[in-house]
């Protein structure tokens, strides 16, 4: 008998000791907003979901596998909470994929954000949301990334690695498979970033080329910063995109702002110029927003927008036509879990 509960006992420590290398977390985001746009061809009122940040579920997971090794992993299913449908008709569009992490760094696999994702999330004050969407297109906001950028947000069949951070330096690399028989080339992704944050400073700077079913490619190149002066945190960004066939050929520049009012109320700008050299003509982005923390994972949000282009542009495809102009307008509230 004593023998049985002393196995008992072993067995139980064993089984807890399994439990707390391992973890998985369920996590989510519910965002849902008035928005009010007018942009050439009249006025449009709705209700739309993920315009500060995509609603979500999502399945997020480590395991310790010792000697400073884990196993991670995120699927992660966008939501249109205002009709319950997914987000692009994908059961986990945002991200899925499984990986390794230890002291050489993160390796990803699956479904992921690109570099360029990461570097306008740095120099957005509002972490490429609010502007750049589309009254009754939930999900639609991209800020400035929206704005002036033609590659992509994500990658399918993807491999990343990302460094340590050393000192306040990384880089992440990335490489994803087209997948095409016969031609390597097709729909084939390549990455690199590199930062430095630390303190009040970031700077990062991106190189990405990816290229359509026919190979060609669309080469685009980023470079920004960010200084909290405490008072005020300013950001700066620059980013080209040029295709290999001339049909793209553009620049961007940007400069934002956020300046923290209180501890719960903080007040964002940004000011955005495109110029598209293949069409001739420039575009040109003012947004002015504000969010206030009701709690930790509660906020309320509002945000105000204009776009002017010249007659031969549509920045962020925004307007109804080319030369039109767009005004959006949101007010909404963002609950985490």
């Amino acid at each position: 008998m004593k023998k049985s509960l002393i196995a008992l006992s072993v067995l139980a420590a064993i089984s807890g000791a399994a439990q707390a290398q391992s973890s998985v977390t369920i996590y989510g985001v519910v965002d849902m907003a008035f928005q009010a746009e007018s942009n050439g061809a009249g006025k449009k009122y709705a209700i739309d979901s993920g315009e500060q940040a995509g609603s979500r579920l999502g399945f997020k997971g480590t395991e310790d596998l010792g000697g400073g090794l884990k196993a991670i992993f995120d699927l992660e299913a966008g939501i249109l909470a205002d009709s319950g449908a997914s987000q692009g008709g994908l059961t986990f569009g945002r991200q899925s994929w499984v990986g390794l992490t230890g002291d050489f760094g993160t390796v990803k696999a699956g479904r992921q954000y690109t570099p360029q994702f990461y570097f306008f999330d740095a120099v957005d004050p509002f972490d490429l949301g609010f502007t750049s969407g589309n009254a009754g297109a939930s999900t639609s906001t991209g800020g400035v990334f929206g704005f002036l950028s033609a590659s992509s947000w994500r990658v399918n069949n993807s491999v990343s690695y990302q460094t340590a951070n050393i000192d306040g330096f990384s880089a992440m690399a990335l490489y994803a498979a087209g997948e095409v028989a016969g031609d390597t080339s097709a729909n084939r992704s390549v990455g690199i970033s590199a930062q430095y944050a630390a303190g009040p400073v970031y700077v990062g700077g991106v190189y990405y080329s990816q290229n359509d079913a026919k190979g060609v490619a669309l080469k685009s190149g980023l470079l920004g910063a960010t200084y909290d002066f405490g008072v005020a945190k300013g950001a700066v960004g620059y980013s080209q995109d040029k295709k290999d066939d001339n049909t793209i050929d553009r620049k961007g520049y940007t400069l934002g702002v956020t300046v923290p009012v209180t501890a719960a109320d903080n007040i964002l700008a940004t000011v955005a110029r495109l110029k598209d050299n293949a069409a001739n003509g420039n575009s040109t982005q003012l947004a002015i927003g504000a969010t206030h923390a009701l709690s930790k994972r509660t906020n309320l949000y509002t945000s105000a927008s204009r776009v002017s282009n010249d007659a031969t542009v549509n920045g962020g495809g925004l307007a109804a036509f080319k030369g039109a102009k767009d005004y959006l307008f949101n007010f909404g509230v963002l609950h985490s879990f």
